[in-house]
């Protein structure tokens, strides 16, 4: 599961901070950096919480690496602490991050082997087996409850409690960059939840790959071709709406191009929050927050799909803002021979419904069926790449040619709303003797034919010639003889 962290700064933190900056200016002795990595204790009850905790010695603790997920169990906010002591005026100072994590069912589970990094520096662990077993009863004394007189125990401090519900400054969003496309134009959809950094209230993501996965089924079109972003952790960036900052947690992204003039409509999805819950009263080691739930709700929205206009071109015409590179192997050949010719096509667009280029015939100039590839770039909200036809061409007759005389691409550019047609500017020269005629004499059958006229075409009797019937006698002869011999040499 992943976490949303939000964190205040208090005076204490400061000062702190200001006085380590002070002793290091002023030129006191400091050891070296070290990092290290320990875990809480293994052996835990469902209502207890496994700990892991990264501490930098000496150091910053800057840029480090997030932690582990461990199966049967969900991330809770982590905590962090800072300690410096000066000894003989030299300097050692220590920053911690506690993760804690609260098990989800009783059992036991793996901690697999993991790796942090703070900065430049690496830290091992080999992994460890968790055993969750039932709900352990605990009991904690508050000694700043006595002394201001709150009461005797951590249980009756609770039943006491009273929480604050913080309002949440949140909203969660499915987003689409357009309202209106063409048959095959690309509109990009996004799944974002949005945080204003103004928010007092404690969020985290809750069984997302369950959560975003019935999302997804309702809120993706059928009628579409998907290029999926494939967004593989949510971080947060700040981004600001109507001149309010926010960090936006980008869940899902992908591009659709439309396959039809069908509208699609994205209807209303809800997702599912962790909040929790302040205590008025807070204490060192009484509870300062109880875990809720809150569900944010999306908008429909309904995106129109135009058709393409009417033209000669619409049914041959691929739909993008493309443009053609060409290139020849060689410009000067000999009829008989070969040379590539690419056909390459690049631009924003689905690359994967460019179609091929079309052909004029000609006896001229041989074109064999082309070998396909295609690249595809999926960055920055934008689907880049290009598709490249690869022919064979073998002249049939000297001359020069132009190629864009014989081979061509409709296309549609809904950014110019025009349709444009793509020519290549090579030329090629053929010299040599003219092969057509060579081709024709090869599949010429009026020899076989002038023949068949002046074949005996007449029927003859079989019995009218001796020389078959002799030969018939023979071959029957020999295969009895040689069959008596081998049934004789077996017996």
């Amino acid at each position: 599961m992943k976490k949303l962290t939000y964190i205040k700064y208090n005076s204490i933190d400061l000062i702190k901070g200001l006085l380590l900056s002070f002793l290091m200016l002023a030129g006191t002795t400091t050891f070296a950096q070290q990092v290290e990595l320990n875990i809480g204790k293994t052996d835990i009850g469902i209502n207890e919480s496994f700990e892991i905790t990264l501490t930098v010695k000496n150091g910053r603790m800057n840029n480090y690496s997030e932690f582990p997920n461990i199966s049967g169990f969900r991330k809770g906010r982590p905590s962090s602490s800072s300690q410096t002591t000066i000894i003989n005026g030299q300097v050692s100072t220590q920053q911690s991050v506690t993760q804690l994590y609260q098990p989800t069912k009783q059992g036991t589970f793996k901690l697999n082997a993991f790796t942090m990094k703070v900065g430049d520096k690496s830290v091992n662990h080999p992994g460890v087996t968790l055993k969750v077993g039932k709900a352990v009863q605990r009991q904690s004394y508050d000694p700043f409850a006595d002394f201001w007189g709150g009461g005797n125990s951590m249980s009756q401090n609770q039943s006491s409690q009273q929480f604050i519900d913080v309002k949440a400054d949140a909203f969660y969003a499915v987003s689409t960059d357009k309202s209106s496309v063409y048959r095959g134009e690309g509109f990009k959809m996004d799944i974002s939840f949005f945080i204003a950094l103004s928010n007092k209230a404690e969020l985290e993501f809750y069984k997302m790959d369950e959560q975003i996965t019935n999302i997804l089924k309702a809120v993706k079109p059928k009628n579409c071709w998907e290029e999926n972003f494939n967004i593989e952790s949510i971080r947060p960036q700040i981004i600001t709406i109507n001149g309010k900052s926010y960090r936006q947690y980008k869940i899902y992204e992908a591009m659709f191009y439309p396959l039809n003039t069908e509208d699609i409509v994205i209807p209303t999805t809800k997702l599912e929050m962790i909040k929790y819950q302040v205590s008025k009263r807070q204490s060192f080691f009484g509870r300062n927050r109880k875990e809720d739930r809150e569900i944010f709700t999306s908008r429909g929205k309904t995106i129109r799909i135009k058709d393409l206009p009417d033209n000669p071109m619409k049914e041959i015409s691929s739909v993008g803002n493309y443009r053609l590179r060409d290139k020849i192997s060689d410009k000067e050949l000999q009829t008989g021979e070969s040379i590539t010719f690419e056909f390459k096509v690049e631009g924003d667009g689905n690359i994967n419904s460019i179609r091929q280029p079309s052909l004029s015939e000609t006896d001229s100039l041989l074109f064999y069926p082309p070998s396909v590839s295609q690249s595809i770039n999926r960055t920055n909200g934008k689907v880049l790449g290009s598709k490249t036809f690869q022919y064979y061409i073998e002249p049939q007759e000297p001359g020069v040619y132009e190629l864009k005389d014989f081979i061509k691409l409709s296309i549609f550019n809904p950014r110019t709303k025009k349709y444009q047609t793509l020519y290549p500017n090579g030329t090629i020269t053929v010299k040599g003797e003219s092969l057509r005629n060579a081709q024709i004499s090869k599949s010429d059958l009026g020899s076989f034919y002038d023949a068949m006229k002046n074949a005996d075409n007449s029927i003859v009797m079989i019995n009218q010639t001796n020389w078959v019937q002799i030969f018939l006698n023979i071959f029957v002869v020999i295969t009895i003889g040689l069959t008596v011999f081998f049934y004789v040499k077996k017996f």
